[in-house]
């Protein structure tokens, strides 16, 4: 007789776009369904209570696995794909129009980055399971009000130019409404998950009727790049701080010269931030929560832009403080047999950020297992900031302990999507698994 297994998960997280993990292929096929499907190495920064379950590897490795998204309500996939792979091309009139659209939408332009450089996890059925893994993470967000992308993309035939009373406006008063966020670090983490207690008779493979997991993670992170910028209220702020490894050139500002601060990875800010998670199993949901931090960032580094006795004056800030996104993940899982995976999550904001959800974030997916070595991923998932996508995912292996990986976030995008595309790739080439007693 076939067994039903189902799982419940909460997660509670100021990790950014890990909450809706893009660059995991297994994540990503089912459009972030993952705070009770995730396993071995990938429940980092999801749920490290699941990395106590009995059905993960023994040893579980990877390299350089990566995840692009890219999204705007302007653009559609034949724009996007060509601004991506051909920067240098000139535009016409019409993509000129067409890109300053593009960037006064409601939310702009959206990117998302994740490249794991490296990551494994141990598990052992008496101690539990640890994981540990490092990644570069980037996000970013423009957003221009008209005349600002009226005078970026059509310059001298920009309607604010050709009229003469914006002459005697401040450009802050021209300009209101343009922001810009980007933020790139690098982290550490380290995780840890394990069952805690179970109740009633065990099944041939030892596990009890209902099963309560643990887990916790932590993490530090090394800043990259960081700047926030906004015109509100006729008042242009903003603050700023690059690693040299970005080589700026920032003119000439007074007191200020950007120089390697020595720290490991060249590093202009430090953080730290918690994980904790805890899943049920029930044999016939899921408790998770992630990442609460701070980011400090040390601005002895650049200060935001360029010049000195330009039409902005720049100098030199002080250290600030960011807070990561936090956001409050619900998680259900089910396995059917030993074909069949579904699950579904409910992801909410806790705090607002440039880089945080708007509103609620809902995903549904499964995992059909076709022969021995093949796994197809399907689900839907969106908000209604960031609309609504298919995603889908293939799963190759075990060939022999080798696995690999490739899912889009939404397939619908890849057929011209008239609106609201969403380029969202997540590739995993080198993954190594051995030893699953359950399989």
């Amino acid at each position: 007789m076939k067994k039903v297994i189902l799982f419940l998960g909460v997660t509670f997280s100021a990790h950014l776009f890990a909450q809706i993990d893009m660059g995991l292929p297994t994540a990503s096929g089912k459009g972030g369904a993952a705070t009770a499907l995730v396993g071995n190495y990938e429940a980092i920064g999801i749920n490290p209570s699941n990395l106590g379950l009995g059905d993960n590897y023994k040893f579980s490795f990877t390299l350089a696995n990566a995840g692009l998204t890219v999204q705007s309500k302007a653009l559609k996939l034949g724009e996007l794909r060509n601004a991506l792979t051909n920067p240098n091309d000139t535009f016409t009139a019409a993509e000129k129009q067409m890109y300053a659209n593009l960037f006064t939408t409601e939310d702009g332009l959206n990117l998302n980055a994740n490249v794991n450089w490296f990551a494994a996890s141990l598990y052992f059925p008496k101690l539990g399971g640890i994981a540990v893994n490092m990644r570069d993470r980037a996000f970013g967000n423009v957003s221009l009000s008209q005349n600002a992308a009226d005078f970026i993309f059509n310059g001298i035939n920009s309607l604010a130019y050709q009229d003469s009373s914006v002459y005697s406006q401040y450009m802050s008063q021209i300009f209101n409404g343009t922001s810009l966020a980007y933020l790139h670090y690098r982290e550490m983490n380290i995780a840890y998950g394990r069952k805690l207690f179970g109740f009633g008779t065990e099944d041939d493979k030892g596990r009890q009727a209902l099963e309560v997991f643990g887990g916790v993670g932590f993490k530090y992170l090394w800043g990259l790049g960081n700047v926030n910028a906004k015109i509100t209220n006729a008042l242009v702020s903003g603050t700023a701080s690059f690693s040299t490894n970005y080589n700026i050139n920032y003119g000439n500002i007074q007191n200020f010269n950007p120089h390697s601060v020595g720290s490991i990875f060249n590093a202009v800010g430090t953080g730290v931030a918690t994980d904790f998670g805890a899943t049920v199993v029930l044999l016939m949901p899921q408790l998770d929560t992630n990442d609460v931090g701070l980011n400090s960032w040390n601005m002895s580094s650049p200060s935001f832009l360029f010049g000195d006795n330009a039409v902005i004056n720049y100098t030199p800030g002080t250290d600030y403080k960011n807070k990561l996104p936090s956001r409050l993940r619900f998680g259900y899982g089910m396995t059917i047999g030993e074909k069949i995976m579904i699950g579904a999550d409910v992801v909410l904001p806790l705090n607002k950020s440039a880089y945080n959800l708007e509103t609620m974030f809902v995903a549904l997916g499964g995992e059909v297992k076709l022969g021995s070595v093949i796994r197809f991923n399907m689900g839907v998932s969106g908000s209604t900031d960031l609309g609504w996508n298919l995603p889908c995912g293939l799963i190759i292996g075990p060939l022999g302990f080798l696995e690999l990986g490739l899912a889009a976030g939404d397939v619908l995008t890849f057929v011209d999507k008239s609106k609201n595309p969403n380029m969202s790739l997540a590739l995993g080439l080198i993954r190594f698994n051995f030893g699953n007693d359950e399989e």
